[in-house]
């Protein structure tokens, strides 16, 4: 009886470990897949940082969390994928100026 008493508390904290992970918010999850992918664990750790810092700034919409758990699902970001300018397109961070075709010779 008393081992059962001990182990209870230990699968409390394993099981609320379990679902606070599980109900983790899609596009953190996916800006630390993407930061996974740098070289090293100074620009991995300020790649986190800054995504983090930009959840208050640039308030994420549940349009937006569908897209990033869609990228997750998918397997659409992965550090093969994002080594190539279309990976990059799809995964949904590719950004340019210019567009073929939108500046015409004078």
């Amino acid at each position: 009886m008393r081992k059962k008493v001990k182990v209870l508390p230990l699968l409390g904290c394993m099981l609320t470990v379990i679902l606070a992970t599980g109900c983790g918010d899609a596009c953190l999850d996916l800006a630390g897949r993407i930061c996974n992918c740098l070289p090293d664990d100074g620009t991995r750790a300020e790649c986190n940082r800054r995504a983090k810092d930009s959840e208050s700034t640039f308030p994420v919409t549940a349009q937006d969390r569908a897209y990033c758990q869609h990228q997750l699902d998918t397997n659409a970001c992965d550090c093969t994928q994002l080594a190539t300018p279309e990976g990059k397109a799809s995964c949904g961070i590719a950004f340019s100026l210019y567009v073929s075709g939108s500046v015409r010779p004078q």
